[in-house]
Order: C-alpha cells, then structure tokens, then sequence
C-alpha cells in the first residue's frame, strides 16, 4: 500500500505541473502590423460655364499579416528548467488532465492551477481508484472524499510540515519543486516533433537520477530503495516552452524480490493563461477533524 501511494504522488508530481509548479499572458508575443498607401488623382474637367479640378483619393488595399508564429527551438539541459519555468510562470495559469495507473488500478485527474505568490494554487477532481477533489492554497489544502469519512465536508489540511505525509503530497504537486529535480538531468535528448492537440511540441527524453529526485522533493533517502536506477520521463514542449504533454512509466522494485509494481502517468495540459476561479471552501464546510488521523 505504502508503494502504491508512493507510485500515484511520483505520477502527479511529475504531471500536475510538471507540474504542475511554481508556474500574466501566456503566449509568445506575435507581432503583427498594418501598412496602408494612398494615391491621389487629379481630373481636370472643362465645362461650357468653367473649369474645375476635382481631386480624390483611394486608399490601396492594406496588406493582410499573419501574427509571427514562434518557430521551435531545441532546449538544452542547461536551459530546459529555467526557459520552461519562466514560460509556466509568465502563463500564470493553466488546464490540465492526468491519467495514472498502478496495480491494476486507474485514476484520471482534472483541474486548473494558478501562479499566486504563495506558491500554486490548484483545484481539482478525480475519478477512479482515488475519487476525491482538491482544492490547493499555499500551504493549506482541502480535500474532499467518501474514503475520509468527513462526510459532505471538506478536511482542512496544513502542508507546512515536510516530515509528515501531507507535507510530503504538499511537495509532490508542487511544479516548481518538480522542475528543480530537472535542473540537471543526467540526459535530455530531442526525441523528434510531434503535434499535440494541434500544437508543433518538441518531444524530449529526460532522465533523472532518482537521488536528485529525492532532494529536490526532500523526502525520505530510504525511498531511495523503491526506486528504479533512472527515472526517464517524456515531455512534450511547445514553441513558447509551455509543457503540453507528459508521459511517465516507473517500476517500483519488489521488497524480497518478487514482481515490481509498475505505475504509468500521462497527462496534457492546456488553456494556459485563461481566468480560473479557485477559492477556499465557506469556513462551514470545513472540518479539521479526520475520524482515525
């Protein structure tokens, strides 16, 4: 159970932004610009009583230009977090869906997320194995799921506290931290470019030494044993270096040698920069109580 858990936090940690994580227009800037001419022509025409010249002027058709499209770039390892947090940011907000599965159970995510200035905000649901919604602000989140036992009431909880298991989720859905083990991949390669949802993406390979995994999320060494030797992650980054798509398999070694648990996480995101309404729950719907906490 403790490994399944594990599992599902790695998925939406690398997803939720890539999550889905420290990420106020969020396009490139196209450039676009009107040009118009005139020319003027004379007439000059005599009548019996006089003679008058008559002057008009037509305007030329403008030429029609299409705003620049920002062409893609390859990003290297050097500037893959920095150009890629810098986009998320500057986006300030965005969509996203994600699809877990582990142990032959199976979770999809959706939600939107924000930039605020106490780190992301985020809410969100989920079907599946795990049907809960979430709502994250700062270091307090609210959650809301039959399997609390808090009825139709939201539980308030504190993520300040890194040693414990919500401080631990804390992190893991926290974008920023997720990037910063990025910061330094052991390989990054430029798999080809592909299309999604319509939009040109570079597709990388990145692969992390699950060590560097570990400190940038600050959990447990020990963890360390439940990893594989390489965590690789595929990514789809567009021409404005906005993440549009995320793929991630893992097995999770055995204890004793048996069969590995292998947990795969694929998720997009989209709508970046578009107004999103996330707000804490009214104070009547909130308990801090959880029956056997």
């Amino acid at each position: 159970m403790r490994r399944t858990s594990l599992t599902r936090r790695l998925g939406t940690a690398t997803l939720v932004l890539t999550l889905g994580v420290g990420l106020a227009a969020c396009s490139g800037e196209d450039g676009s610009g009107d040009s118009s001419s005139s020319a003027t022509d004379e007439s000059t025409s005599e009548s019996s009583e006089g003679a008058a010249d008559e002057s008009s002027e037509e305007p030329a058709e403008e030429p029609s230009e299409e705003p620049a499209e920002a062409s893609l770039a390859e990003l290297t390892s050097e500037d893959f977090y920095p150009s890629v947090m810098a986009a998320m940011r500057e986006a300030e907000t965005f969509a996203f869906e994600t699809a877990t599965g582990a142990a032959g159970q199976a979770q999809t995510m959706t939600g939107q997320a924000r930039f605020g200035d106490d780190g992301v905000e985020m809410k969100a649901s989920s079907t599946g194995a795990q049907a809960m919604e979430l709502i994250l602000l700062g270091k307090t989140m609210y959650l809301k799921s039959p399997d609390l036992g808090t009825g139709d009431k939201w539980l308030e909880v504190d993520l300040s506290d890194p040693n414990s298991l919500f401080g631990m989720i804390g992190k893991a859905t926290d974008p920023e931290v997720m990037f910063q083990a990025m910061e330094a991949p052991k390989k990054l390669e430029l798999v080809g470019t592909e299309e999604v949802d319509g939009v040109e993406t570079n597709h990388y390979r990145i692969t992390l030494d699950p060590t560097q995994y570990l400190e940038a999320m600050e959990f447990p060494p020990a963890m360390a044993d439940m990893l594989p030797e390489e965590l690789v992650t595929e990514m789809w980054v567009d021409a404005d270096d906005l993440p549009r798509k995320f793929s991630q398999t893992i097995e999770i070694p055995a204890v004793g040698g048996g069969q590995p648990t292998t947990t795969t996480s694929e998720g997009t995101y989209s709508d970046f920069g578009t107004e999103v309404d996330i707000q804490a729950p009214p104070a009547s719907e909130v308990t801090q109580d959880a029956p056997g906490a």
